[in-house]
């Protein structure tokens, strides 16, 4: 399959590497923390949200030093997003115009901003020496949710569509179209604050989202001119 680009993408040697490393890791540092729980707390399992206060405090009580580590993994994955997002706005082909470059920036570190706070906020109820919450857990436990479900879910639809709009022309079509589509269902996860029935938007925006911008910085660090 051939497409086209108006100006080639040429990045240096080296941020071709980091775009790769930076995007691997965010998915890597994000996976290690959803089974961090089950091996360091078997029989754990992260309960729903909108569950009742009972399960809420069974596990954070009981699974309270490996909810920290997964924390820890997850405000990583954070971190690798925010380095992340200025290198692929900087890299992008201007041959599109800067706005996609802005989008991207800004979708980028938003969302490594909500997956940072999701991270940071669910470590305060378990840090050491915590009191039992009582009936305010249930409050608290919605602040991580939110950050690191429907926030993190729009600022990363805005990262998605930007840059699947900014490689428009040096990206094979499918890429960009898949790019646009999980862009779409990012931003569909964002109702969840309104109701539950579009929760499964979350995951399948996050893991495909994982898994389009691992091999799209693939892409572009092996992109040369084409006509």
């Amino acid at each position: 399959m051939t497409f086209e680009s108006t100006q080639p993408f040429a990045p240096s040697k080296p941020l071709r590497n980091i775009l790769i490393v930076f995007a691997a890791l965010h998915f890597a540092f994000f996976f290690a923390s959803l089974i961090a729980i089950p091996i360091l707390a078997p029989g754990s399992r992260i309960p729903n949200p909108f569950g009742s206060d009972v399960q809420l405090r069974i596990f954070f009580l009981t699974a309270a030093s490996a909810i920290r580590l997964s924390d820890f993994l997850q405000f990583a994955s954070a971190l690798c997003l925010a380095a992340l997002s200025p290198l692929l706005s900087d890299a992008l082909p201007s041959a599109n115009g800067p706005s996609f470059s802005r989008l991207t920036l800004a979708g980028g570190l938003g969302a490594a901003i909500m997956l940072s706070l999701s991270a940071l906020f669910s470590w305060t109820i378990v840090s050491p020496g915590a009191n039992d919450l009582g009936p305010a857990l249930h409050a608290f436990q919605f602040l991580p949710f939110l950050f690191g479900g429907p926030g993190w879910a729009g600022f990363f639809a805005i990262f998605l569509a930007g840059l699947a709009m900014g490689t428009r022309g040096f990206l094979p079509q499918w890429l960009t179209g898949t790019g646009y589509f999980l862009a779409c269902v990012s931003a569909l996860a964002t109702p969840v604050l309104l109701t539950i029935l579009v929760s499964p938007c979350l995951p399948i925006a996050r893991f495909l989202g994982f898994i389009w911008l691992i091999i799209t910085t693939i892409y572009l660090a092996r992109q040369t001119r084409t006509a």
